[in-house]
């Protein structure tokens, strides 16, 4: 990877004309195709960190460093061991990000689950998260459970366990093996340190709330990392599991987020994740084949399908939903859909796409979402402030301007 970065920067590679946006993502485009890791991301240094936003160094100043007493230690980590119980208990429950959880008609039960991030150390950020052993109890009398992983991006692995218990055929099953490498640099007197450490899942959870129900997965090329995981763990660990869907992208390793400096931040994966049970397996570059391939927007169909084997259960011939989503309807939009076409094409690391008259953004290869038109060129979406779209005075559409949640601002040319 490094001798690629030099080779280019040195040769005059690199196009002289991107924005900075554009420049790293090439350089990103360029680690990947290395290292053929899809976790691996070189972005911009536009987070503040902690240091910077807590603290005022003034030039010359010097920090005394001192040695704390042995009582001085005792107490603080006391105070360390009550704040990471606390912290424990309010981010470690079975509370996932969802889309919709459901009955379908011929009582099939369906739940999204769109990744497996903590819940957050703030209470008031949690009150509408729903944890996963009250969605399994609302589809316990169900025939079949569908799981939908096809827009789920990963997250933790020891959720991703925790997901596999309700499912696991035996508690406490080994799940994975994980393997962290910690380097410090050349001045450092340890300058890398190796951490093995095996996950089981849970074993005071059980599959009663599953029993002997059929389980089908839907995956797409977008479920990545630990949605990847789950899919192969729950093919071993429940033998009614079927697959439906497209080939994933296999991003078997993990990382410890980002990594800020002064000019760029970045990810690099820096924890391997295998199955010893399966002489040390892993996903990466791999990804998961489906028992049953087809394009993501037919699996949940096939799934359904195939869940009814061709019998209909007329008493529950209703939708009941435990979550729904909420659909944009706004009279607004059929005077923008006229224009949606000038949008769709490729920005570089984001691909604009049209389905069903509404548009979507693809972004980096995985976040897909939709765009809810606000003004001209202007859209709302979930997890950005805004998206704008920059025409040129022929009024072509020539860039895609995406305004994050920090106020950072990212620019793509259209290719």
């Amino acid at each position: 990877m490094c001798d690629t970065l030099n080779y280019k920067l040195r040769s005059g590679k690199y196009d002289t004309s991107l924005n900075l946006d554009e420049f790293v993502y090439e350089v990103t485009k360029d680690l990947r195709r290395v290292s053929k890791d899809n976790h691996i991301m070189v972005i911009p240094s536009h987070y503040k960190s902690y240091v910077e936003t807590n603290y005022n160094f003034k030039k010359k100043s010097k920090v005394k460093w001192f040695r704390p007493t042995e009582n001085r230690l005792k107490r603080m980590n006391k105070r360390g061991r009550k704040f990471f119980e606390k912290y424990n208990k309010r981010v470690s429950r079975d509370m996932f990000n969802y889309g919709e959880i459901k009955i379908l008609p011929g009582n099939i039960g369906y739940i999204e689950i769109r990744d497996f991030t903590n819940t957050s150390f703030v209470k008031k950020e949690n009150r509408n998260r729903i944890s996963l052993r009250s969605a399994l109890k609302f589809l316990e009398k169900t025939n079949s459970i569908i799981l939908d992983f096809r827009e789920n991006l990963g997250g933790f692995v020891f959720l991703s366990a925790k997901l596999c218990s309700y499912f696991s055929d035996m508690p406490k099953s080994y799940f994975i093996t994980t393997e962290s490498i910690f380097r410090y640099d050349s001045s450092g007197f340890r300058k890398e340190n190796l951490v093995t450490n095996k996950l089981y899942t849970d074993n005071t959870i059980d599959n009663k709330l599953i029993g002997k129900k059929k389980i089908f997965v839907l995956t797409s090329k977008r479920t990545f990392s630990a949605g990847e995981l789950s899919t192969y763990k729950l093919k071993q660990l429940n033998h009614n599991t079927t697959t439906v869907g497209e080939v994933t992208t296999g991003g078997g390793n993990g990382h410890y987020g980002l990594i800020r400096q002064n000019y760029f931040s970045a990810v690099i994966p820096s924890v391997k994740i295998y199955d010893e049970n399966n002489l040390n397996y892993t996903l990466e570059a791999k990804g998961i084949t489906p028992d049953i391939k087809t394009n993501s927007d037919s699996a949940l169909l096939v799934a359904y399908n195939l869940s009814l084997s061709g019998k209909m259960d007329r008493i529950n011939s209703k939708t009941k939903y435990f979550k729904k989503e909420k659909l944009f309807n706004d009279e607004r939009e059929e005077f923008f859909k006229k224009n949606y076409d000038d949008f769709v094409g490729d920005y570089n690391k984001i691909i604009i796409t049209k389905q069903n008259e509404k548009l979507y953004m693809t972004y980096d290869l995985h976040t897909k979402q939709i765009l809810i038109p606000e003004a001209k060129d202007f859209f709302l979406t979930a997890d950005f402030q805004f998206i704008r779209f920059a025409r040129d005075n022929k009024n072509k559409v020539i860039e895609i301007q995406i305004r994050h949640k920090d106020g950072y601002m990212e620019k793509f040319g259209r290719e």
